[in-house]
């Protein structure tokens, strides 16, 4: 939702400059025109600043990306230190040695699994977000280009 504002907002500026450029004086020669300077800076300064909160949302993305994938490593060693821990207390009674290496690995390999659901799960997700950020920077640049590509001067072929 914000990216729409984003991009409404630069669109509201664009056509801003658009008007600023039907407005402006021609000069006889060419499609040459004036305009005011210091209306065209602001501008580009207004668009300027509405571009980085894409940006900054893109490097919170891939920070969480990474959050999410330390976490991931963490709760699997957790898992695995767990595991271990159960080994050991198992293995203490001579007894049920066998056994307790037949749980260990079993416990050891349902840890394995687990940690690698996490990590598919975290990496699955930070893909998609990262795709759906994609598909929008990809937008907002089409719309960007073809507002500049308005703003440039038609031959009259």
């Amino acid at each position: 939702m914000e990216n729409e504002t984003v991009v409404s907002e630069i669109n509201y500026l664009l056509e801003h400059l658009e008007q600023l450029l039907a407005a402006a004086r021609r000069l006889p020669w060419g499609h040459s025109v004036l305009i005011d300077a210091e209306q065209v800076r602001t501008i580009i300064d207004q668009v300027r600043h509405a571009l980085p909160e894409s940006m900054r949302q893109a490097e919170w993305v891939l920070r969480e990306r990474d959050r999410i994938l330390e976490e991931a490593g963490h709760n699997a060693d957790q898992v695995m230190n767990d595991a271990l821990e159960r080994v050991h207390a198992l293995a203490l009674d001579s007894q049920v040695v066998k056994e307790a290496q037949i749980r260990a690995e079993a416990i050891i390999e349902e840890a394995e699994k687990r940690a690698q659901e996490i990590h598919r799960g975290a990496i699955s997700y930070a893909d998609e977000v990262l795709a759906g950020l994609d598909d929008q920077i990809a937008k907002l640049q089409m719309s960007v280009r073809q507002d500049r590509q308005s703003l440039r001067p038609r031959s009259s072929a």
